[in-house]
């Protein structure tokens, strides 16, 4: 078996992941990082509408790992993890590489949820991915068929389910007829109110019909099948159905049971496993003990992974560690090509201010990698009326 030793190991390379890397790398302390993550590329997912309604390019918001991380100190291994040993602080990767730490980070981050509905792996597509946008795009672009149902059901209204609504609504028209399923009797549950409100007016003015208090049961090759909150079954035929509903942790296999909550990693207040305290777990796969589930977004896995960073370099020069404060900077919600809800810091905008507001921000969260700095700094150049509106 080949061997690998590191000191500083971060499993996982998505927002949480990435913020613990580069804001350790900024402390400059004595030990080698190592990120490993089974994609070439980095995912700015929420900005994968704009990608898939060619608002901007998918090379914007995919740069390479490589790239981000060259000429950082930082050394990038794309593998899967398939093993963690906690006590003897080793894990195994896909092609039996064993890499060895004294710290360790876990990010691995979620996948979606088909919640065992019979037919929704086989017949459903996801936007979970780029590679998940290129295909539906590709699937929508097609002709419909002589007979075939022009019904797009789109399960889960959530920011996801939402965001992806409006803007196939805004692409293909009249073309395809967009229904959003939802099990409960509102929308973007957990949303601010204004962007809820903004959403529900934005669904309204396209018409897009939305199924509340309904719940997929199954999934054929040719129908979808609902059930209401009166238990009754009603069948719809389908052009395509998009699956928003829900996302699931992912975990590695590890070497003795470790405390969970709905599948999530339990970790105490400062993102520490208890027994483990040179292991720090964060975004979609951690739940802190006593508190309140955190919202399952990049925000949160941003703020985490650089403190994270900051924790482990407290714990390091063996100094006394913070606990974990989520800090809460807005919610940005994309309504259609140029169209947007943000509320934030105080503020509430819609329509085409919040859609450059949006992504001018989300413009600042982006790795720093020049190809995408030049293409954004000219946009905003473009659009620095803006300031003079928000001032």
């Amino acid at each position: 078996m080949n061997n690998i030793k590191k000191l500083i190991v971060i499993v996982g390379s998505g927002f949480g992941g990435l913020n613990a890397a580069l804001h350790l790398r900024k402390y400059n302390l004595d030990y080698s990082i190592l990120v490993i993550d089974s994609k070439s590329q980095f995912e700015f997912k929420p900005l994968l509408y704009e990608v898939f309604s060619d608002e901007i390019k998918s090379w914007e918001v995919n740069p390479s790992f490589d790239s981000i991380y060259a000429n950082s100190g930082i050394t990038f291994i794309r593998n899967h993890v398939n093993f963690i040993d906690f006590d003897k602080n080793y894990l195994i990767l896909e092609d039996n590489l064993k890499v060895e730490f004294e710290y360790l980070v876990l990010a691995t981050g979620s996948s979606p949820n088909d919640f065992s509905i019979k037919g929704v792996k086989e017949y459903c597509s996801f936007f979970n991915t780029n590679k998940d946008q290129i295909k539906l795009k590709k699937l929508l672009d097609k002709t419909i068929s002589v007979g075939k149902s022009n019904k797009i059901f789109i399960i889960g209204a959530g920011p996801s389910g939402v965001e992806l609504a409006c803007k196939v609504h805004d692409l293909y028209k009249s073309k395809f007829e967009v229904i959003i399923v939802e099990k409960t009797s509102e929308i973007l549950n957990n949303s601010k109110t204004f962007n809820k409100e903004e959403a529900e007016k934005s669904i309204e003015k396209k018409n897009i019909n939305l199924m509340k208090n309904y719940s997929v049961i199954e999934i054929t090759d040719e129908e979808i099948l609902l059930t209401n909150n009166l238990n009754k079954v009603e069948k719809f035929p389908y052009f395509d159905v998009v699956w928003t509903a829900g996302i699931k942790p992912n975990l590695p296999e590890f070497n003795q049971q470790i405390q969970k909550i709905n599948n999530k990693i339990l970790i105490n207040k400062n993102l520490q496993l208890n027994d483990y305290p040179n292991v720090f777990v964060l975004g979609d796969i951690s739940q802190i003990a006593s508190k309140h589930t955190y919202p399952v977004t990049a925000q949160v896995a941003m703020q985490q992974g650089e403190h994270v960073a900051l924790n482990l370099k407290l714990l390091i020069n063996n100094e006394k560690l913070l606990p974990f404060t989520f800090n809460d900077n807005g919610e940005m919600i994309s309504l259609g090509i140029g169209e947007a809800s943000v509320s934030g810091i105080g503020l509430t905008f819609s329509g085409k201010l919040a859609y450059d507001l949006r992504r001018i921000i989300y413009a600042s969260k982006m790795p720093k990698i020049d190809k995408f700095l030049k293409s954004t700094a000219s946009w905003i150049l473009e659009k620095k009326s803006i300031f003079k509106s928000i001032l």
